[in-house]
Formats: structure tokens, C-alpha cells, sequence
């Protein structure tokens, strides 16, 4: 049984080193631009857009209760595009493969130049919501592409859970109106539930199979609320180097004591997530209310 340690999402005094240095992996492209609108408001000259993705609103957050991320599983790759201009960098999808394709062209005073191109192919997993695309060049030059996975049992899990009342009870009496507990009981393949330990010592217990990815190509983060399971490969030759991920990820309760949450690997590849658990009181601040 392997243990893991909790990465957790940092601030730095420039906010882009948040997102573009060591944390790139906890970027989110469809949210984190709206989520910060005063830190992100100017972007740094380097980052571009390739396929920018429609984001959630301000509106929209503001009248809906706060949730799972708005894709609790993607897809995602990143590849090191140093020496092209990101300008000549497109990413498009054909059929269920994600093409790159990239041209840098140098010309010299006395006529000599040379041309480089590169044209990479991706496989996209089942259920890949290829419409939702987005593609990005970071400062330090890696190309990220993502993509929002669709899962139909997901769907059907989270519609059970809305008719579900009674799985509730176990969040206690008082719960926090702006959070989604339907779409966080159904809403992702963490199979979450609160566990009595006795002495009025409650405890969020979760489990999500890994069995496709070796140990060291896991990792469990925590970005504000959210928790975010990886698992990443790598490739790398002489000339160029990639990385693929496949991300979980789902907003946890209030109550929850992120500070204290733990991670492990069992022998049989489900990776056990824990925190201690707190009821919410009467009267106490939603998640909304505690952030004023």
C-alpha cells in the first residue's frame, strides 16, 4: 500500500507563477480567467490562446449553487512547442483524434533559410466532449490541450442522487444551500460517502479506481476547495517532449477538513482518499458567505 503526499494549489505575488510555473497541471481553462478576473486581468504577452473555450460567467456563478468543477474529468495533453511561433501553432480535432500541427519558417539576408514542421496526433478517450476543446501556449512554451470527458454513467449516477433525499441525512441536519450535495454524491467516480467513527467523529471517506497508472504517475492535489486526482504518462525522445494526463476532480463539502485529507494506494489499484468531517450548525455562513 503506497501513500501519497497532498500537493496543494499555493499563491505567489505574480499570479501567473500559480498557474504557469510547477502548478501548470492546475489550470483550468473553462473557469480560472472568471474565477480571478482582478489577478488574471492582464495576461502575460506569452500565453495564447490557440482554441479559446467558452468559461463560466460571473452571472452564472452567481445564481448557481457551487458545485463539482465544471468538468469533473479531462483529458489532457501538454507538449513542448520551444522554438515555434505560437502563432503558427493549430489544434484541431478530426474524427476521434486531436491533430497539432506547427510550421516555423527562418529566412536569412542572403537567401538561405530553414523550414521546421511538426504534426503530432492524439487519441481521445471515450466520451471526450471533442466540441469543448481548448488549446493554449503558456509563457514558458508548453502547448496544453484539454479536453472535458462526458461520462453517461456519470450522468445517469447524478440524476439518481437528485431523486435521492435520504443519502443526504448524512451530511447532517443543516446543510449549505449554495453547495451542489446531489451532483457531489453522483456527480463523479469518487464514490463519496460519511463514515460514523464514533465519539462524534465523523469522516469523508472517497475511492477511485487507478488501475491503469503506476504509482509514481499519480498525484492528489487540492486547489482552494477542489480535489483533483491524476494520473499522467510521459514520453520523451531527442527532440521533443510530452506529457498526457487524465484528470478527476469534484468540489468537496463543507465540513470537510481539507488540511487533515489523506491519500493511499491500495494493493488492488483504488487509490482511498479520507478527511475528518464536520457537520455544518445552525446558522453557519455558506461557502459564499465565508469567503466575504
Amino acid at each position: 500500500m503506497a501513500f501519497f503526499p497532498i500537493r496543494r494549489y499555493r499563491l505567489f505575488d505574480d499570479p501567473f507563477d500559480r498557474f504557469f510555473g510547477d502548478q501548470l497541471d492546475l489550470f483550468d481553462p473553462w473557469r480560472d480567467f472568471d474565477t480571478f478576473p482582478t489577478a488574471l486581468a492582464v495576461r502575460p504577452n506569452a500565453f495564447r490562446w490557440v482554441n479559446e473555450p467558452l468559461r463560466l460567467t460571473n452571472e452564472n456563478r452567481r445564481t448557481e449553487p457551487t458545485s463539482s468543477v465544471p468538468h469533473a474529468e479531462k483529458f489532457r495533453v501538454q507538449l513542448n512547442v520551444a522554438g515555434f511561433n505560437p502563432e503558427t501553432i493549430k489544434t484541431r480535432v478530426d474524427g476521434r483524434k486531436v491533430i497539432v500541427e506547427a510550421k516555423q519558417e527562418d529566412r536569412q539576408s542572403d537567401g538561405d533559410f530553414s523550414l521546421r514542421e511538426i504534426r503530432k496526433t492524439y487519441d481521445l478517450p471515450e466520451h471526450a466532449d471533442a466540441q469543448h476543446l481548448a488549446s493554449y501556449v503558456t509563457p514558458n512554451n508548453m502547448l496544453v490541450i484539454e479536453v472535458p470527458i462526458k461520462n453517461p454513467e456519470t450522468e445517469r449516477r447524478l440524476q439518481q442522487a437528485q431523486k435521492d433525499n435520504q443519502s443526504l441525512a448524512q451530511f447532517g441536519q443543516y446543510r449549505d444551500p449554495l453547495f451542489d450535495y446531489s451532483g457531489f454524491m453522483g456527480g463523479s467516480d469518487f464514490q463519496p460517502k460519511i463514515v460514523d467513527k464514533g465519539n462524534n467523529q465523523k469522516q469523508l471517506e472517497m475511492s477511485v479506481g487507478m488501475q491503469n497508472f503506476k504509482p509514481q504517475e499519480i498525484k492528489v492535489s487540492v486547489k482552494n476547495n477542489d480535489l483533483i486526482v491524476q494520473g499522467e504518462h510521459k514520453h520523451q525522445d531527442a527532440n521533443r517532449s510530452e506529457r498526457s494526463f487524465f484528470f478527476k476532480s469534484v468540489a468537496l463539502p463543507p465540513g470537510t477538513q481539507v488540511d487533515q485529507l489523506q491519500s493511499r494506494l491500495t494493493d488492488d489499484g483504488q487509490l482511498k482518499i479520507e478527511a475528518p468531517f464536520i457537520e455544518q450548525k445552525e446558522g453557519q455562513k455558506s461557502i459564499e458567505g465565508q469567503k466575504k
